[in-house]
């Protein structure tokens, strides 16, 4: 039975809105996009690329403020584009936080919010035997719990304002595979929980009366060569194991993100909902290479 047949389901047999010109495909003009974890080295390349191509930003993060230097790029690329960038302090396991947030954009907005970035996460490595449950569970409640209260915030400042947007949820490639050389099971864990969360929200928001046609998708990278990593890959062996586990041998840099993210944002992926976009240099399709070689040889 199709999902027309059920009267909570609007039905649409068209594509909504005109032809985007192919020059236009990836411009986000006329949105306000909401960034999480907007002070990390991805919301911080995230931002700016949506400045760039005509998108205003609302960063969101737990630090008090963002890393001077970058702001003030963000700042100066924000006045350069005739754009605007707003920061604020956002706890998102704090339903409170985000609500009182929200509460207060209306009257700061020059357009609708039309688009989320949800970054916000930790990573934490530990033998599993060893790792607490109430690390476990803090993992689960920034990476999964928090993803799903600031979709939901959004969604319902869509539906208020009744515009439709694009979500991008970043998962990991560590939500698919498990990471050879690194302990981190609970992070693996949360992960996975934000790929179903993004295809359950997908199949929600993309088709139900009473909300506006949202499109949810994620984002899962592959290891990315930061600050963040360095420690990790000072471990002996450690490089070449990240490096010779994907098809291009070499670590990601997060500039390599603004494409994905752009593309997932814009009109360029109109008929992309529920999908992941893996970015991992063929990371994933190499362990299921070794999984069918294993299984041919056993």
């Amino acid at each position: 039975m199709s999902n027309t047949a059920d009267p909570a389901f609007r039905e649409v047999k068209e594509r909504p809105g005109p032809r985007v010109p192919t020059s236009d495909l990836l411009r986000l003009d006329g949105r306000t996009i909401v960034v999480t974890g907007a002070a990390g080295f991805l919301g911080l390349e995230v931002a700016g690329a949506i400045l760039e191509v005509g998108g205003d930003v609302i960063s969101m993060d737990i630090v008090s403020s963002p890393p001077a230097e970058p702001w003030k790029q963000l700042q100066e690329t924000a006045k350069k584009h005739g754009r605007k960038i707003q920061y604020f302090r956002v706890d998102v396991t704090d339903p409170d936080s985000i609500s009182d947030t929200f509460s207060t954009l209306g009257a700061e907005l020059a357009h609708p919010i039309r688009g989320l970035v949800a970054a916000a996460g930790v990573s934490e490595n530990g033998p599993a035997h060893e790792f607490s449950v109430e690390r476990f569970r803090r993992l689960i409640d920034i990476n999964v719990v928090g993803t799903f209260s600031v979709a939901k915030a959004v969604a319902l400042e869509m539906k208020k304002a009744d515009v439709g947007g694009s979500m991008v949820l970043v998962a990991s490639m560590s939500g698919t595979v498990a990471n050879k050389g690194v302990d981190t099971a609970a992070y693996n864990t949360s992960k996975s929980g934000v790929l179903q969360l993004g295809r359950s929200l997908a199949a929600e928001w993309g088709s139900r009366k009473g909300m506006p046609l949202i499109r949810v998708n994620t984002l899962s990278p592959g290891y990315i060569r930061t600050a963040a990593t360095a420690e990790a890959l000072k471990m002996p062996g450690m490089e070449t194991q990240w490096t010779g586990d994907n098809m291009l041998y070499r670590l990601s840099t997060v500039d390599e993100f603004r494409g994905p993210v752009l593309f997932l944002l814009s009109e360029a992926s109109s008929f992309i909902t529920g999908a992941d976009l893996r970015v991992d240099g063929g990371h994933c399709a190499c362990a299921d290479e070794q999984l069918l070689l294993l299984l041919l040889h056993s």
